[in-house]
Formats: structure tokens, sequence, C-alpha cells
């Protein structure tokens, strides 16, 4: 009918894709491999025949395998271009994948610039210091909260020792030195040493020394 009439102009024949293209052409390769396949199970009966019978079927063996030799050339050949096809799908889908990813990139190019727009190294800087500035009026206001309160702030070292040692003067009858004196190691005596010579004995007998302690012997000397 329709090559009486024509057919309607509301009808479409769809393009063949390359998807299309690419699954008719593996069909192809795996009838051929199918026909290799059968070559192959003929040929290996013939090799297990016996050398009487293999002279009778020489010559259909050696048409099978001219056969196969042809379905292998046509096997390549529509492996080499079910490979072309296959490369040129990828090159194709990945034109809209670069597509998305520069529309992506773009997009983020504009958002980086407006959001930079108002954020300026000089106003990051300046922003910067302010901060420092109000957090060393933090320490210092901390500092000032954490004084002590009802404490005489102007006294210092100098004069709470010497009202210390005043009180102990006023209160034990102490020097004004004294409290500090005792705390240092006692006086070299000032009499001096005898040198093994000057001695005192006790009741007993025992020789001492100037401080009332047992004298040694002197070296090389025997009790």
């Amino acid at each position: 009918m329709n090559r009486l009439f024509g057919a309607s102009k509301g009808t479409t024949v769809p393009k063949t894709t390359l998807n299309d293209t690419s699954a008719t052409l593996d069909a192809r390769v795996e009838t051929l491999n199918k026909q290799i396949a059968t070559i192959d199970q003929e040929l290996q009966a013939y090799s297990k025949l016996p050398p009487a019978r293999k002279a009778g079927q020489k010559a259909r063996a050696m048409a099978l395998l001219s056969k196969k030799k042809m379905y292998e050339r046509q096997r390549q050949t529509l492996e080499g271009q079910a490979g072309n096809i296959s490369a040129t799908a990828f090159a194709v889908s990945n034109i809209q994948t670069q597509k998305e990813i520069f529309n992506g990139l773009k997009d983020a190019k504009k958002q980086l610039v407006k959001g930079y727009k108002d954020l300026k190294p000089d106003k990051v800087e300046n922003l910067m210091d302010d901060l420092d500035d109000q957090l060393l009026d933090q320490e210092e206001m901390n500092d000032m909260f954490s004084r002590p309160i009802g404490q005489d702030m102007y006294m210092t070292d100098a004069d709470l020792e010497s009202e210390l040692a005043g009180l102990a003067e006023e209160e034990f009858g102490m020097d004004s030195g004294a409290m500090f004196n005792d705390l240092h190691a006692p006086s070299v005596p000032v009499q001096p040493l005898d040198g093994g010579h000057a001695s005192s004995t006790t009741k007993d007998g025992v020789m001492v020394d100037e401080f009332g302690l047992p004298k040694l012997p002197a070296p090389g000397m025997r009790n």
C-alpha cells in the first residue's frame, strides 16, 4: 500500500545509532564463531580417521579448512569494525560528559567570582588584626577581673618585709634583722683552733677540743 499511495508524512524511520550498529556487528561475529566451531569439530573427526578413510575425505577436509580461513578473515574484519564503532561511540558519549563538566566548571567559576566579590585580601587582613586586638583586650580584662579585691595593691614586697620586721621587734623584742639572720648558717668561731696542741680534759680524762667534742688523736699517734 505504501508503494501505491506513499508513506504518511507523520511516519518516520528511526535512524540507526552506533549502539545498534555495534550490536549487529557483535551478532555477526557470534555467528561466525559458531560456524568456525562446527568446522573445527569436523576437522578433528577427520584427523581421527584411519589413513584409508582419510584419503577419501581429504577433499572435503580441504574445503572445510578453506571455509574456516574465510570465516576467520571475515571475523577479523568485523571485530575491527566493531572496535572502531565502540571507540566512536565512546567519543560521542564522552562529548556529552565533557559538556557537562564544562558547564559545571563555568557555574563554579561564577559562584567563586560572586563569593569573593566582597572578600578581599586587605579586608581579611584588617579583620584578623581587629580580632587580635579584641583578643588582647579580652586578655587584659581577664587579668583585671581576676585581680584580688579588697587588698592593698600599693604595698611593695620591701614595704611588707619592713613592716614584718617591725612587728617582730615590737612583739618579741628582736632586732629588726634577727629573724632574717637566724635563717643563715652559724657564724665562724672567733677563737682560733689550737692546731692539735691546746686541749683540755674532762673529768674522765678524755681530751676534748675547744667545742667540747672528743678530740681525735693526731695521725701517727697511738692511744
